[in-house]
């Protein structure tokens, strides 16, 4: 039973840094990692401590319009009651900025390669690599004012986001 629960919390923390990129919740994604947790190579965007990570997120991300990362099949191996390793599938959306305006759209295949730690009752990362499998680049075929879309609620990457407002505080109480 206890291996059930331990694979649940790891799921929820891969989820928990999915929602933490995609809102800018960089507190929420400061709180995932271990305090000497590393990110082992990013795509090979970014390699070093975790803390460091986010500061770079913090830094890049705005300059982002939307990113969306959809996790897929995620592999879990316990090793010890503290320790255990994952292979995470996921598809990540990002809508850039174009040289000379407007945006881009680029959505890839990713896979990242995990190491958690159990510590104070919690699964964290304790380190990260990403590995890219294929990568699709084009221009951004969004329009934030066609009528298909009149009247919906948008998300956006901030507190601003409908989904502060659609579900209760508890659903937030992993920021720790």
């Amino acid at each position: 039973m206890q291996a059930l629960i331990d694979k649940d919390a790891i799921r929820d923390l891969v989820l928990a840094y999915s929602r933490g990129v995609d809102r800018q919740d960089f507190a929420l994604l400061r709180s995932l990692y271990t305090p000497d947790g590393v990110e082992d190579n990013h795509a090979g965007l970014f390699t070093g401590r975790a803390s460091d990570y986010v500061d770079w997120l913090q830094g890049s991300l705005p300059h982002l319009a939307c990113t969306t990362h959809a996790v897929q099949n995620h592999l879990i191996a316990l090793i010890d009651e503290t320790h255990a390793q994952g292979e995470v599938y996921v598809i990540a959306y990002h809508r850039l900025p174009a040289d000379g305006g407007g945006w881009f759209d680029q959505i890839h295949g990713s896979r990242y390669l995990d190491h958690y730690e159990k510590q104070g009752g919690r699964w964290l990362f304790a380190r990260r690599t990403v590995a890219i499998d294929w990568k699709r680049r084009g221009p951004s075929s969004w329009e934030a004012g066609h009528p298909d879309i009149d009247g919906m609620p948008l998300g956006t990457h901030d507190a601003a986001d409908p989904s502060y407002r659609a579900l209760d505080h508890a659903f937030f109480a992993r920021r720790g």
